[in-house]
């Protein structure tokens, strides 16, 4: 029995669903943590800030030349 031929259109639309779903869970995360000006704020907090930014960085970086290759 043969397999039926996939076309990758679905595939991207989910995993773009994904993402989405992602980047609205990490907004919201975001909004939850503690502010620049809390009493709580440790380097630590910073590091993982900063951290975060450099993992965020790479992901734009994919994304960006994802959009360079189609266009």
């Amino acid at each position: 029995m043969s397999r039926p031929a996939l076309e990758p259109n679905a595939a991207y639309e989910h995993a773009h669903l994904i993402a989405r779903d992602l980047l609205d869970d990490l907004r919201r995360q975001l909004d939850e943590m503690a502010k620049p000006d809390s009493d709580n704020i440790r380097w630590r907090h910073a590091r993982t800030m900063n951290q975060i930014n450099a993992q965020l960085s790479d992901v734009a970086e994919l994304v960006d030349q994802l959009n360079i290759r189609n266009r």
